[in-house]
C-alpha cells in the first residue's frame, strides 16, 4: 500500500509540474544555464555565427533582466532568444508536449504572405469563407500587423540570422509562431481589407485545431496542391516540363527507412522525362525545407554530367559522442570512433578524400537544360543540392534568396533535450556537414541567384506563379532567338 501511495504522489507531482504556469527567477535562470552548458557541449555550431563574447553579453543581459517570476510564455520568450541567437536554422525551442497537444491545441486559422510592405491572407483555414485569399491584414487583436510580425521574427531561427528566412517562416507558419508568442486562444479579432476594396472590416475568427484548419484549406485550395515528385508538361511544343520536389523525403511504409519509394518514384519521373523528350526541366524547390540526405545523390545522378561528391568533411563535438552513439548500441560506438579519427579544436572529423561513388545515370541521365526555382523556404538538403549542382555547372537558379548557407549546415543527427524546470524541448543538431564545392562557383554566403524574381499581388489573387511564368517565357525567348 505504501508503494502504491508513493507512486501516486510521484505521478501527481509530475502532472502538477507539467501544468505549472509560473516559474521563479531561480528556475528560469537554472534553465538558461542548462541550455548554455548543453549547447557548448553538443552543438557543432555554437559560436560559429554568433561570437562567444556577443552570446555571453546577450546571456548576461537576459539573465539580469529577470527580476520577478515569469509565466510559461514569458519564460519561453526569454529562453527562446538564447536559442535563436545561435543563428542556426536547424536549432529551435519547442513546447512541452504535455502542455500543448499538437492535434488538439487551437491555432489562428490563417497564413500570411508579405508583398512589398503589406501583409495578406494567403490561406484561410477558418470556418468563415468571406475572408478571402488576398485580403490585406491591418491588425490582429488591435495590434498592427507589422509590429506583430516583428515580434514573431525574433523567435525564428535562421542561418546567420537570414532576414528573408525569418520573414518567410514568421508568415508562412504564422499560426505556430503566434501560439508561441500569445498562447492558445479561442478566437482572434482581425481587421482587414478585401481585395480591390477600400473599406476596412473587422471580424472575429474562431481558432481551430490543425485537422480542422487543414480540412477547410484543402477544400478551398485544391489547385494549390503540389504533390512531391509531381511531373507535368508545361509546354509540349518547346519540350518544357516541371518537376515538383517539395521535400527530400518519401517513405513507402513505416519500415522504409532508406526512403526507397523516393528513389523509385524519382527514377520513374526521369524515365518519363526521357520518353517525352524533355529539353528544358524546371525543378520547383520552393518551400522545400530538406529531408533525407542520400536523396540528394539520387537526384543529382540524373542531372550531373560527371561523378560527384556531396560531403567534404563531417564532424561533431567530442561531447556529443555518446549522444550520437548510445552506449547500449553495443557496436556503433566503436564504429563511430573508427570512422571519425581526425581530431581538432574539440571536434572529431571524417574527411572524404577519394573519388566519389556517385556516378551519372548512364541510361536516364538528363542531357537538357535545368532551372531551379527557389525561395527562403529552401533549406538543408535543398540548399545542399543546389549548391553542389551550381558548383558543378548544373542549372540556373531563379526566384528568391534561399534560407540555407552555401558552405554547409549543422544537421544529420539530432538531440532533443528537456530543460529541468520549464520542460521546454531544445532541438539540437549534432553534426557539422561541409559541402564538397571544389570549383567554388558560389561567391556569396547564400546561393547566388541567376535571376531574382519576387512574388507579387497578382500571383496571390490568381494563383499564377510569377517565377514559373518568368522561366517559361525566358526559355521560349531563348529558343526563338536561336532560330533567328
Amino acid at each position: 500500500m505504501r508503494r502504491l501511495l508513493t507512486v501516486f504522489f510521484i505521478i501527481l507531482s509530475m502532472n502538477c509540474h507539467a501544468q505549472k504556469q509560473v516559474f521563479s527567477v531561480e528556475e528560469v535562470r537554472e534553465d538558461m544555464a542548462t541550455l548554455k552548458r548543453k549547447f557548448e557541449k553538443l552543438h557543432p555550431g555554437m559560436y560559429y555565427y554568433q561570437s562567444k563574447d556577443a552570446y555571453n553579453q546577450l546571456y548576461d543581459s537576459l539573465y539580469n533582466s529577470i527580476s520577478k517570476p515569469l509565466s510559461y510564455l514569458e519564460a519561453y520568450q526569454i529562453i527562446g532568444q538564447l536559442v535563436t541567437a545561435v543563428e542556426d536554422g536547424h536549432t529551435n525551442l519547442r513546447f512541452d508536449k504535455k502542455r500543448f497537444n499538437a492535434k488538439k491545441v487551437k491555432y489562428v486559422p490563417f497564413y500570411l504572405r508579405k508583398i512589398q510592405d503589406k501583409y495578406y491572407i494567403s490561406i484561410n483555414g477558418s470556418q468563415d469563407s468571406t475572408v478571402i485569399r488576398g485580403s490585406e491584414v491591418i491588425s490582429i487583436n488591435n495590434e498592427p500587423i507589422r509590429l506583430l510580425i516583428n515580434k514573431l521574427k525574433m523567435m525564428v531561427s535562421a542561418d546567420r540570422n537570414n532576414p528573408e528566412a525569418k520573414e518567410y517562416y514568421a508568415t508562412h507558419f504564422f499560426p505556430g509562431y503566434y501560439l508561441r508568442q500569445y498562447g492558445e486562444k479561442d478566437s482572434v479579432s482581425i481587421t482587414y481589407r478585401l481585395p480591390f476594396d477600400t473599406g476596412i472590416r473587422t471580424k472575429k475568427l474562431a481558432c481551430l485545431p490543425t485537422p480542422a484548419i487543414n480540412k477547410f484549406s484543402d477544400k478551398r485550395y485544391k489547385a494549390f496542391k503540389r504533390p512531391n515528385l509531381g511531373l507535368k508538361i508545361v509546354d509540349s511544343v518547346n519540350h518544357i516540363a516541371m518537376l515538383d520536389i517539395t521535400e527530400f523525403s518519401m517513405r513507402g511504409h513505416m519500415f522504409d527507412l532508406g526512403h526507397l519509394k523516393f528513389k523509385r518514384v524519382l527514377r520513374h519521373r526521369f524515365s518519363q522525362i526521357k520518353q517525352k523528350e524533355v529539353a528544358h526541366l524546371i525543378i520547383d524547390f520552393r518551400a522545400n525545407g530538406g529531408g533525407y540526405i542520400p536523396n540528394i545523390a539520387r537526384l543529382l545522378k540524373y542531372l550531373s554530367p560527371k561523378p560527384f561528391t556531396l560531403i567534404d568533411t563531417m564532424g561533431f563535438k567530442k561531447g556529443a559522442y555518446f549522444s550520437i552513439a548510445k552506449p547500449w548500441y553495443i557496436s556503433p560506438p566503436l564504429f563511430l570512433w573508427l570512422a571519425f579519427r581526425k581530431q581538432k579544436d574539440g571536434f572529431m572529423y571524417r574527411v572524404n578524400k577519394g573519388n566519389s561513388k556517385n556516378k551519372p545515370d548512364p541510361v536516364l541521365g538528363f542531357k537538357g537544360k535545368t532551372y531551379f526555382l527557389t525561395d527562403p523556404g529552401c533549406y538543408s538538403a535543398t540548399t545542399f543540392t543546389m549548391n553542389v549542382a551550381h558548383d558543378l555547372g548544373i542549372g540556373q537558379v531563379i526566384g528568391q534568396q534561399v534560407g540555407g548557407a552555401t558552405w554547409g549546415s549543422f544537421a544529420g543527427t539530432w538531440d532533443n533535450f528537456s530543460l529541468p524546470n520549464t520542460r521546454f524541448i531544445v532541438h539540437t543538431p549534432l553534426y557539422k556537414i561541409v559541402h564538397r564545392l571544389p570549383n567554388k562557383v558560389n561567391k556569396g554566403f547564400f546561393l547566388d541567384l541567376d535571376y531574382e524574381v519576387n512574388r507579387n499581388y497578382e500571383e496571390l489573387i490568381k494563383n499564377n506563379t510569377s517565377v514559373i511564368d518568368f522561366t517559361v517565357d525566358m526559355i521560349r525567348k531563348s529558343k526563338e532567338a536561336s532560330k533567328r
